[in-house]
């Protein structure tokens, strides 16, 4: 009797022909595997202003980079390095400040941290700049000394008197507050940040490559208390604070906040107190970057335009720390309109992307000042005005990529998590076996997502009835091997 053949371990790994059904196999229904979020925007780079799209463009360029990712980071390094130098005039009396809240949403690999060093870089520069400059402004000779040491006495009292009213004296020396403290907060307990702001009202930038780590240190040993520090930190107020030794005043509470995020931790926001709807979210449909950068990209032009930033505003001869920027007619107009283009309906929204719209008019006015205020400071002028061409920019970044980027990236935490079948699919699909073994590969498989024997057997036997495996001949006696034939179609997909 002639002797069986039995497949070798090349045949049985060695992927068949996608076309090559056969009578044994049906065509497959595939579309349970497929994601269910919405489809990701393209980052409009029409709508940024010259000097920033040549920023991104040359960033995206040379460093491999999604422009989804660039975009926000740049807006949020050079909303940053204003903080709170430029502020919005809305009316004569009531400003806003130009602080941004952006949040980039990937898993390991997508360039987030890059982006997150790309902002650190650019704004380190100009925090040791500013320093540099007050360091170049103290003299040598021994009256200038004392009247050196005169005048960080005055700036001392004068903080002290902010501290203990709230008031911005006339008196308090600009360059000194400026040149002190640093531009950019990595991470902090909430006393942390209220200690760091208290000394200045120039704002901060937090950057965290993950921002889940930042709100647990917020949240730490001051529940919710530190987490309202940093929904206050969008407006900037002065921000009475009661210590065991009495009350300080900080004058202003202010962050600009560029974060990283892993899909998985998008809850930690999104609880409804209206920290979600404060940032602007970005959640591309990006690949593991493999290529290493080809250059630095516009590095240089970055630091030093994050330079001029900081020294154009905050100069007023009253002794405010901001300059203003007014509103013009035309932007009035554009941003108005906006504000009722993009609240209507939301009653239809859900409590999360409600508020996300309500708030879209207010986040595109300040895209429009903080476009106004790059545009003006890269080109060497003084800024004046949010023009209308600003607005219209502004609005259209928000309508067709930040608020469709928020409905995306919300839309993942009501999404339960995938079923066992699903996630056996998949990883069928990676193995790309044409015979496996539900011990070997699945059981003790490397990179398996079912570890549950009985998890195991209820989604083969699903994947059985869907048509996608089928029971593989036995080879001889003795127990079961467990092992499947696996359909053409899922490991060609």
């Amino acid at each position: 009797m002639a002797k069986k053949r039995t497949t070798t371990k090349a045949e049985a790994d060695t992927p068949p022909n996608g076309d090559a059904i056969g009578t044994n196999w049906s065509v497959a229904d595939l579309t349970f595997m497929q994601p269910q979020s919405t489809p990701a925007p393209v980052f409009p780079l029409q709508h940024l202003t010259p000097a920033i799209e040549a920023l991104v463009h040359g960033f995206t360029d040379t460093q491999h980079l999604s422009a989804a990712y660039v975009g926000p980071t740049v807006l949020a390094t050079v909303s940053g390095a204003i903080g709170n130098r430029w502020r919005i005039g809305l009316t004569s009396a009531k400003t806003e400040p130009l602080a941004l809240f952006a949040a980039m949403v990937g898993r390991p690999g997508s360039g987030r941290s890059t982006v997150i060093e790309i902002a650190q870089d650019a704004l380190q520069h100009a925090e040791t700049a500013i320093m540099g400059d007050g360091a170049n402004t103290q003299h040598s000779s021994a009256g200038s000394q004392e009247i050196a040491a005169h005048q960080a006495r005055q700036t001392s009292s004068a903080m002290k008197r902010i501290l203990r009213s709230g008031a911005v004296p006339a008196d308090l020396d600009e360059d000194a507050a400026a040149s002190g403290p640093p531009l950019v907060l990595c991470d902090a307990t909430g006393a942390g940040f209220i200690d760091e702001l208290q000394h200045d009202a120039r704002g901060r930038t937090l950057l965290s490559a993950e921002f889940r780590g930042v709100l647990k240190g917020l949240m730490a040993g001051q529940g919710h208390r530190g987490r309202t520090i940093l929904l206050q930190a969008f407006d900037g107020p002065r921000y009475p604070v009661k210590l065991k030794t009495g009350f300080i005043v900080v004058p202003a509470l202010l962050l600009t906040v560029l974060a990283a995020l892993h899909p998985q931790s998008i809850g930690h926001i999104t609880q409804g107190d209206g920290l979600c709807a404060r940032f602007l979210w970005s959640y591309p449909d990006v690949t593991p970057i493999h290529e290493l950068p080809s250059e630095a990209g516009p590095v240089d032009l970055l630091r030093k335009l994050a330079v001029d930033l900081v020294r154009s505003g905050g100069s007023d001869s009253t002794g405010q720390y901001f300059d203003t920027i007014a509103m013009s007619d035309e932007a009035r107009t554009v941003l108005d309109r906006a504000s009722r283009t993009f609240t209507a309906g939301i009653d239809d929204l859900g409590d999360r992307l409600h508020d996300v719209y309500v708030r879209a008019a207010q986040q595109a006015r300040r895209i429009s000042a903080v476009f106004a205020v790059t545009e003006a400071v890269s080109k060497g002028q003084q800024p004046i005005a949010v023009s209308g061409e600003d607005a219209e920019r502004a609005v259209g970044l928000m309508a067709e990529f930040f608020l469709p980027m928020a409905e995306r990236t919300l839309t993942v935490t009501r999404e339960k998590e995938e079923a066992p079948t699903t996630q056996l699919a998949r990883h069928l699909r990676r193995l790309g076996k044409a015979t496996i073994n539900s011990r070997e590969d699945i059981l003790r498989g490397r990179g398996s997502p079912l570890r549950d024997a009985g998890a195991i057997q209820d989604a083969l036997r699903e994947l059985q009835l869907r048509g996608l495996l089928q029971p593989a001949e036995r080879g001889g006696l003795g127990r079961p091997a467990q092992n499947w034939l696996v359909h053409p179609a899922l490991l060609t997909a």
